[in-house]
């Protein structure tokens, strides 16, 4: 029988990411480099996330409807019809990588969105499109305090940032991004008061969209990615962190 020292995940998805193995890490009290179980599993979900944040008061967020299997998915459309207007965004609220995402300018194509996006999972956020620049911005705790790492703005040659523009090379990622120190400050401050809130440890990615009226928040990344060609390990080039000492800083206080 074998007990690790420490575990360092970086598998996306389920189960690193969701809160499953980290359940099990807990349970066989095992130190790992992420959020707790629970932390993980409130932030893989979009819509139980951006509803804790909501009542926080730390960011904007786009008013949304949620929609679960089994529902009446023609009310639903009603309701949302309703509630939102165009265009809207129906996602899966588990998952990543732009699955199952579909941007609707006409609601006649909101049920096959709905209906596309349930072949990634049993619920789906349909969500206000806002529009302005999206922005990342990534947190981790160094021993003494909450840092921010510098802010990169992704710009897409599609219409958003799809699963084309992430992985085909449809999209330029500006490190860092150009916004005003207000700007920075923002989304910094923000940033860190998630973190903090939410309880997160390791090192976490948070995404938003920074409009006119201010900073809209879209999700958590609790496990970024961490490849050469990852926007965490560009934000830590940017900042003239060593890449070594980084991960050993995460290490010794996650």
């Amino acid at each position: 029988k074998v007990k690790f020292d420490y575990a360092y995940i970086a598998q996306h998805g389920s189960p690193g990411e969701n809160g499953l193995m980290e359940g099990h890490l807990e349970m066989l009290s095992v130190p790992f480099s992420t959020c707790s179980a629970y932390v993980s599993t409130v932030a893989f979900d979009k819509y139980a996330c951006k509803s804790h944040l909501r009542e926080q008061d730390m960011v904007k967020c786009a008013p949304d409807v949620y929609v679960r299997r089994g529902m009446n998915l023609e009310l639903m459309c009603v309701k949302i019809e309703s509630r939102l207007t165009l265009p809207v965004f129906v996602k899966p609220t588990q998952g990543g990588s732009s699955f199952g995402v579909t941007k609707v300018n006409s609601f006649a194509d909101l049920l096959p969105a709905i209906q596309y996006a349930f072949t990634e999972g049993d619920s789906v956020i349909v969500e206000q499109g806002v529009t302005g620049r999206e922005i990342t911005c990534a947190v981790y705790y160094d021993g003494l305090k909450v840092r921010a790492l510098p802010v990169i703005e992704i710009v897409t040659e599609n219409d958003y940032f799809d699963y084309d523009a992430k992985y085909n090379g449809h999209s330029s990622e500006i490190c860092p991004a150009d916004l005003s120190d207000a700007q920075r400050e923002t989304v910094w401050k923000t940033s860190c008061d998630i973190y903090s809130n939410l309880g997160c440890k390791g090192v976490v990615r948070m995404d938003y969209i920074l409009s006119d009226d201010g900073l809209y928040f879209l999700e958590i990344n609790t496990i970024p990615g961490m490849t050469s060609a990852s926007l965490v390990p560009k934000m830590v080039r940017t900042a003239s962190i060593d890449m070594t000492a980084f991960l050993s800083t995460i290490i010794e206080n996650s």
